[in-house]
């Protein structure tokens, strides 16, 4: 016997040889669980694989676009080598000769009347 608060409370031992008998539904509901669980257990593993193909994907296009990107920017450059060659050249040419002639003395006096 226990005080509680001015009540009594009796506990009994619990019998050793009272039996539990299960559910006659627990089969059933085990079995739903089971189902419950290994279908999230599907579903969990169909969203890793869309992750894993959508990163795998992903990647791979960002690989390919890099190359890509770098082959056609080198053959726009090689292509077009010439005209910047002879751009760079005729600009070359250009600054060369204006140095040339502000280089060069004067041939009439500026401080000369005609």
């Amino acid at each position: 016997m226990r005080s509680k608060g001015g009540r009594t409370i009796k506990l009994n031992p619990v019998d050793d040889d009272h039996q539990v008998t299960d559910h006659p539904a627990r089969a059933n509901l085990e079995a739903i669980m089971d189902q419950k669980l290994f279908a999230q257990r599907i579903k969990s593993e169909r969203a890793a694989a869309y992750w894993f193909a959508a990163s795998l994907w992903g990647v791979t296009g960002l690989i390919m676009g890099a190359i890509l990107g770098v082959y056609i920017t080198l053959s726009v450059q090689n292509g077009s080598a010439d005209i910047w060659r002879d751009n760079f050249i005729a600009g070359t040419a250009t600054e060369a000769a204006r140095d040339s002639v502000n280089n060069r003395e004067p041939v009439l006096d500026r401080n000369s009347n005609p």
